[in-house]
């Protein structure tokens, strides 16, 4: 029989490189609500690149990983309300993503210049990855977190938020180079400089960005139903008083010229529910047309129901004057995934509820005295650039979020949407308006900056109200950004850089002598 299993002590250096993964992981946490540290979005992978230029690679690769996940652990935390399964999964999937970047950290032979520049790329080309691979999870990419200083986020209108996030992992990766290396001061101060002119700019864009000659005036619903209570058959005439009180009050401003509820307003689907079509046409015949988010229903000639998330825009007779469907689906809340491989009978007997069809194209609604083209944006589509900018280059001048952000907690997983959601308003230079049941209701200007936000005057905005705004809009021929004309051509660009360099990395390495 073998001797007693004996257990290794950690030596000092693994102690080190734990410590430097805990530290890169809270700071990266701090730069995001509820602490909204944004200095820290400068130094958050410092240490962790630091360490990775100091420890063996396969240590680097996993408290790289531990890092990563300690943050997403805390940032996502809020899911806890909803699965705790889920926190765990998408979690750990996320954390996947900083591997590239540590991997390149490890394994760098180069100068510190080409260091920082190869650094940005993968960093922000990983993020693009995390955003896309099985239908995407754009959430908090690192550029996110210096939303709340405006000069660092214009660059946005150049290469969206990855380009801003690009920015950042440059100035972290110039720190940890001179830090790790003792040298290359001399990158770090023209890096420095550079990082300067990219603020400077910012700064002066912000000040120069024209005001448009055109407005409207909206005022926006928030209802504040909890979510236990939204499909609840006997709270279903409380909501219709709820909806009613708050748009008659926004209706005492005469200059109103668009009320906007916010997803899924009614417990129903309105185009089939003789009561809320009541409700909605009553409300919109005293003059102010109402925009809200409702389901829809469309039976196939199969007989085969199919369910919409959808936004409906009434005019001041009652009449729908615009509909659109949501486009992109939040897995396990809409539909689950291959669930056209369990039979029907299955599925009810499981308690599966009916997944939502997707919409297919975007939706440019006109409203107010100036004819305001504006297109809706349902839930977390205003966190994904690529349909906010389908909007914008289909003719929209303004974007209206209407959203839900009750299934989570009141106070953290608002503020992350909100900050996710500003970098579409300074990618496409629009406005962007937000209708939460709860959340942030509010208006984004295209600088960026959150103009007017529906609060309690004691910091928290999930309680019912109204917010009356005035939203300055683009005219209809105003050129286009680059990013909105060309796309997120820096992300992709990033993306393919990090996929090949992966490709060759791990080619060489299978073709390079084993050590004994």
């Amino acid at each position: 029989m073998g001797g007693p299993m004996q257990i290794k002590r950690s030596s000092s250096a693994e102690w080190n490189a734990a410590a430097c993964a805990a530290a890169s992981g809270l700071l990266f946490f701090a730069a995001f609500p509820p602490l909204e540290w944004t200095w820290a979005a400068w130094a958050a992978l410092v240490p962790l690149l630091v360490m990775a230029r100091q420890a063996p690679a396969r240590t680097a690769l996993k408290m790289g990983f531990a890092a990563s996940l300690l943050f997403w652990l805390l940032s996502l935390r809020w899911l806890t309300n909803v699965t705790v399964l889920g926190w765990l999964a998408v979690s750990a999937y996320c954390a996947l993503y900083v591997l590239p970047a540590v991997w390149l950290a490890n394994r760098w032979r180069g100068g510190a210049a080409g260091f920082a520049a190869a650094l940005a790329v993968i960093w922000s080309g990983s993020e693009f990855l995390r955003g896309w691979v099985f239908g995407g999870f754009p959430w908090n990419p690192l550029g996110v977190a210096l939303t709340p200083w405006l000069p660092a986020v214009q660059l946005a209108e150049f290469g969206g938020v990855w380009l801003v996030t690009g920015l950042a992992a440059f100035a972290n990766a110039l720190l940890a180079w001179a830090l790790a290396e003792r040298r290359g001061w001399r990158a770090l101060a023209a890096g420095t400089l550079l990082v300067a002119a990219a603020l400077g700019w910012g700064a002066w864009r912000v000040a120069e960005l024209p005001v448009p000659e055109r407005s409207i005036r909206v005022a926006l619903v928030q209802t504040s139903i909890p979510q236990d209570e939204k499909w609840v058959a006997a709270k279903i005439l409380g909501i219709y008083e709820r909806l009613a009180e708050l748009t008659r009050q926004a209706q005492t401003d005469p200059a109103v010229e668009l009320v906007i509820w916010p997803e899924t307003a009614l417990p129903d689907d309105v185009r089939n529910s003789e009561n809320s079509y009541a409700l909605v046409w009553s409300l919109c015949t005293n003059g102010t047309p109402i925009l809200t988010g409702s389901l829809d229903t469309a039976v196939l000639d199969s007989g085969e129901a199919q369910y919409f998330n959808s936004a409906f825009l009434f005019d001041a007779e009652g009449r729908i004057a615009g509909e659109y469907d949501k486009r992109h689906l939040v897995i396990g809340g809409e539909f689950i995934p291959l669930a056209g491989l369990v039979p029907a009978a299955w599925q009810v007997a499981w308690g599966w509820p009916a997944s939502i069809t997707a919409g297919k194209e975007s939706a440019v609604f006109r409203a107010g005295k100036g004819d305001v083209p504006l297109s809706p944006l349902v839930c977390f589509e205003d966190i994904l650039p690529d349909l906010a900018r389908a909007d914008v280059r289909a003719g929209a001048r303004m974007l209206v979020n209407v959203t839900n952000d009750a299934w989570f907690d009141e106070r953290v997983q608002p503020r992350q949407h909100l900050r996710n959601a500003i970098l579409r308003a300074v990618e496409n230079r629009v406005p962007l308006v937000r209708a939460c049941n709860t959340g942030v209701t509010c208006l984004v200007e295209p600088s960026g900056r959150v103009a007017a936000f529906l609060s309690d005057g004691a910091g928290r905005t999930d309680g019912p109200g109204v917010l009356w705004v005035d939203v300055p809009v683009p005219a209809d021929a105003a050129p286009l950004t680059f990013s909105a004309r060309y796309g997120d051509i820096y992300g992709i660009a990033c993306a393919g850089a990090t996929v090949l360099w992966l490709a060759a990395a791990l080619r060489n390495r299978r073709k390079a002598p084993k050590e004994f």
